[in-house]
């Protein structure tokens, strides 16, 4: 079938299979060769002029003399110029040329069987995972085997002395690995939005920091080298925003190993903690499901166009097979395919597909637990729930989360996004802090209001002494810098009082002023210079009662940020709004929420990361 599609290109794959029938010690070779060419459609390259311009003016960019960020600027400008929309592709069957599939084969297979690090590995995977001529679409028919190899050779130049080291490619493919961190990790601060640039010579050079340019040029590196690896990806995190990719090196038949291409060693996990809901692998050889459901559906999600991959959940996560009920006014009876969506901060991303076997319900196989799923049908180009979106919880039961509209109660909101690590960290340094109050200025006399018992982001303090203070201050007794983003506070009026700020020696740097805790700018923080008992305060210039005290631990700017205005959301089928609020203080009181429900709270200000919560005793719930 192949050989009828290729045209006048016809006679260089043939040429390749007579090259291999001369030899009946090439069996081997032939049925790789067959292998390639029975699963070449579907796999395209660019060519043409525009292609060709797009090389040369790229080529002048990265090998010039400006810094990183501006050939990252300039290669994004190139796109205008020369939009990918616009470069003529075609299969490669049709273009490929015999030399270069033999060259190909017959080094796959001399790593394979003479090399060090693939020797353990089946003829499947080795087609698979070392064969395939080109490691990622786009990428050019050029010697890319030879010129990558040498790189990171040194770091192996010992390993035949160690007998331990050889027995296994464990080791070989870590100290690769972190041997290109110099060669492929990129410190831009631009994004670079796309690119066609995996050829000679910018394999290394490709400005982007993208965790897929690196993974590719770490997977091409590695196959180069004679490692049977794969790229492993996420279409979407199931609990934030972005996909991921890394790489996965097979140190045995079927066992494998994984890494951040260029990052770090060998990882026993893959964030560890974060759901990542579907897990693929790329392949050579095309997925028969994609393909049928490519053909079948009207309309299919642009993450599953690539009929080149396939689910291996179950390698990375504890999974089960979640049954999702088809309530009957949403039904779509002609619907053949549903899909598995998660929230990417912005909207649902199918993640997973199922065949609809049954009307009434579908279930969809390895999946995830611990994050938030909607069950849709994908029609036109848009999704389109046959469920309530539900959480997949630990022991892999469904909870639904169709809103309760009768029972309704009162939330308070912190935050519109989960904590980060240093967030995180400024947040758990709040417990056995303090607030004092005094009447002489050196806190000789000094009464504690309040004392943090747990970490917490930020709130507010009711304060039952009614006793008038001139100095107040926020203290950290323990063995660390003090560090606070903000306080304010209220007098028995509930208006914010004002005074002369006082405080412990700051730390260098302007965001660590005194005065940063009273800016409303969460962004900058008050540290102190001594790294126990630092304190921060005011001076009101005569004795004044405070009936509140609000407070900020430093933070990711997705904390509640007074003046900003903000808009609770629930889903019922579709976002609906409970309001808007401008924020007066640190924390958001919505009023009439409904029970059982996914919300979003969005910044209308500024910002970008939201996302979904649930509430539950107090607090909120993130996935």
């Amino acid at each position: 079938m192949v050989l009828a599609l290729s045209g006048n290109n016809r006679p260089e794959l043939e040429k390749v299979l007579e090259h291999y029938k001369e030899n009946d010690a090439d069996s081997l070779k032939l049925k790789a060769a067959r292998f390639l060419i029975m699963n070449m459609p579907g796999h395209r390259s660019y060519t043409g002029k525009d292609i060709e311009e797009y090389y040369i003016e790229a080529e002048k960019i990265i090998f010039s003399d400006r810094n990183i960020d501006e050939k990252v600027s300039e290669l994004n400008n190139l796109l205008i110029e020369y939009p990918s929309s616009e470069f003529e592709s075609v299969e490669d069957y049709s273009i490929i040329t015999a030399d270069y599939l033999i060259h190909n084969i017959d080094a796959a297979f001399n790593d394979w069987q003479k090399g060090s690090w693939a020797k353990g590995i089946t003829f499947d995977e080795f087609c698979e995972y070392m064969l395939p001529y080109k490691c990622v679409e786009t990428q050019v028919f050029d010697n890319w085997r030879n010129t990558l190899q040498p790189i990171a050779n040194d770091t192996l130049s010992d390993f035949p002395y160690n007998d331990i080291w050889n027995k296994t490619p464990y080791h070989a493919a870590e100290a690769v690995n972190i041997k290109l961190h110099d060669t492929i990790i990129v410190d831009a601060k631009e994004a670079l939005k796309w690119h066609a640039l995996y050829k000679i010579p910018f394999w290394c050079n490709i400005p982007s920091k993208s965790c897929e340019t690196r993974t590719n040029t770490a997977l091409a590196i590695m196959r180069s080298k004679g490692f049977a690896a794969s790229y492993d990806f996420i279409l979407q995190w199931a609990t934030k925003a972005n996909a991921h990719s890394w790489l996965s090196i097979l140190v045995d038949h079927n066992r494998r190993m994984i890494c951040e291409g260029g990052h770090e060693p060998f990882l026993p996990d893959m964030h560890p903690g974060e759901c990542k809901g579907k897990v693929y692998r790329r392949t050579y050889s095309p997925n028969q499901d994609l393909i049928r459901l490519n053909k079948e559906s009207k309309s299919v999600p642009p993450t599953f166009r690539n009929i080149f991959m396939k689910d291996v959940t179950d390698e990375y996560a504890s999974v089960v097979n979640p049954t999702f009920p088809t309530l009957t006014n949403l039904r779509k009876p002609k619907e053949k395919y549903a899909y598995l969506a998660v929230f990417n901060n912005i909207r649902w991303i199918p993640i997973d597909f199922s065949e609809i076997k049954n009307k009434k319900q579908v279930t969809f196989e390895k999946v995830e637990k611990g994050a938030v799923y909607l069950p849709t049908y994908y029609i036109n180009g848009k999704v389109h729930p046959f469920n309530y979106p539900a959480l997949l919880n630990d022991k892999g039961h469904l909870i639904f989360l169709k809103p309760d509209t009768i029972h309704k109660r009162k939330i308070t909101l912190k935050r519109k996004y989960p904590l980060t690590r240093r967030a995180f960290a400024a947040a758990v340094n709040l417990k056995h802090s303090m607030f004092q109050a005094a009447h002489k200025e050196d806190f000789s006399d000094a009464i504690t209001i309040y004392s943090f018992e747990k970490y917490g982001v930020s709130g507010s303090i009711n304060v039952s002494d009614t006793t008038k203070y001139r100095y107040w201050r926020y203290i950290c007794p323990r063995p660390y810098h003090c560090s606070i983003a903000e306080l304010m506070f209220f007098g028995n009026d509930n208006q914010k009082l004002t005074g002369t700020i006082i405080g412990s020696k700051e730390r260098k740097g302007v965001s660590r002023r005194r005065s940063s805790a009273f800016d409303l700018d969460p962004l900058t923080y008050f540290s102190s210079r001594p790294s126990k008992n630092g304190w921060v305060g005011m001076d009101f210039g005569e004795p004044t009662s405070v009936k509140r005290i609000s407070y900020m631990t430093r933070n990711d700017d997705n904390n509640i940020r007074v003046g900003d205005e903000y808009e609770l959301f629930y889903w019922d089928m579709n976002w609906i709004s409970l309001g808007k609020q401008t924020a007066t203080d640190f924390t958001l009181t919505f009023n009439a929420v409904p029970q059982n429900t996914l919300l979003l709270l969005r910044n209308h200000t500024r910002g970008k990361d939201e996302r979904i919560f649930l509430y539950k005793n107090g607090q909120q719930i993130w996935y």
